[in-house]
This record gives structure tokens, C-alpha cells and sequence, in this order.
């Protein structure tokens, strides 16, 4: 039971839907999710649930932990908030759709967060260094000069991790927007 609370999908369908599907981008190499979690998860041999801590024959053995993946089972049956039938039709339906947009338009990105000539951006971004779900590389490189977010001011802070929002979304928020017009210099 404490592990269904933790993970409750019944106030957020639509996390669960729409998960691997916010990185498919025609322009790109992958077209449609088609569970990549999961195929991820059968092609790496060193990578079994059934792991644990406990010696083995070769020592211990780490127990391996995965976040923020979804997979086909949970629509499947294990979670009954996605187990009807109408969701895992959706569910199975959104992982092979491979008629996706490109996933952003990087003109358009500069043109929107284009200074009006005061050098105030229209943006602002939390990166955090040590985010185990973003990297942080990545994240970087989108804001660098000639790239799509390079007018976006950047928070780079360690404060928060990937739930920010959840732990202080109120702070956050009213530093980011504060950033985002002006009123707060950019700390990093």
C-alpha cells in the first residue's frame, strides 16, 4: 500500500500518457516511444529487478533503481487507475503513434525569447546540477550563444533537485519570474 501511494497515477493520468512521448521529435532519430523504457530495461543485461544487496557469487550485488520510467505492465493491470480498458487502449495507442512534430522549432524559440533591446529576457530556467532525471550538460548547452534558449536567464543552483516544484514551487516560481522580467539579477 505505501508503495501505491507513492506513486499514484490516479491524480495525474495524463503523466503517466503523455511520459516518453515528450521526447519524440520527428526531427530526430526517434519517431515514436514504443515503451522505451522498457526496451531499454530488456537490452541491459546488468539491470535485474530481482537484484539485491545481499552477497553473491561474486560479491555483492547493488541493488539498481529506476525513476521517472513507465512502463507497459503498469497500464497492463499492475496499476488499476491505468488498467482500463479505455487507458490502455491510450496508453498502447500514444507509444506506437509515429506521426509526431518536431518537438520544438529552435527560430521560433529565439524569436519568442528575442530581448526587446533592454537585455531582459522573456525566461527564466531552474537547472540543478545534480538532477538524476536532467542532465545537467544538456540543459546547459540549449541556453549557450546561437542556441535556442540563449536569451533564457538561468538559475544554476544545487537547492533543489528535480522536485523543486514540490518542495518550494512558490519560491521558485516568484525568483523565476522575477528573473524573467527583470526584477532579480541572474545569479549564475
Amino acid at each position: 500500500k505505501t508503495i501505491d501511494t507513492m506513486q499514484p497515477f490516479d491524480d495525474h493520468p495524463i503523466y503517466f500518457l503523455l511520459h516518453e512521448s515528450i521526447y519524440v521529435d520527428k526531427n530526430s532519430n526517434c519517431e515514436q516511444s514504443d515503451w522505451s523504457a522498457m526496451k531499454a530495461y530488456d537490452c541491459e543485461k546488468d539491470f535485474d529487478c530481482t537484484l539485491s544487496t545481499e552477497e553473491g557469487e561474486n560479491g555483492r550485488q547493488p541493488t539498481l533503481l529506476s525513476g521517472e520510467v513507465v512502463f507497459p505492465w503498469m497500464v497492463d493491470g499492475d496499476y488499476a487507475e491505468l488498467s482500463g480498458l479505455s487507458m490502455r487502449a491510450l496508453a498502447h495507442s500514444i507509444s506506437s503513434k509515429n506521426d509526431w512534430d518536431p518537438l520544438y522549432n529552435s527560430e521560433q524559440m529565439k524569436k519568442a525569447l528575442a530581448t526587446d533591446g533592454t537585455g531582459v529576457s522573456k525566461a527564466a530556467a531552474a537547472v540543478y546540477y545534480d538532477d538524476m532525471y536532467v542532465d545537467f550538460d544538456a540543459s546547459m548547452k540549449v541556453t549557450e550563444r546561437g542556441n535556442p534558449l540563449e536569451n533564457c536567464a538561468v538559475w544554476v543552483n544545487n537547492d533543489f533537485q528535480h522536485s523543486g516544484l514540490r518542495d518550494d514551487g512558490a519560491a521558485i516560481f516568484c525568483k523565476l519570474l522575477g528573473m524573467a522580467k527583470g526584477e532579480i539579477g541572474t545569479p549564475s
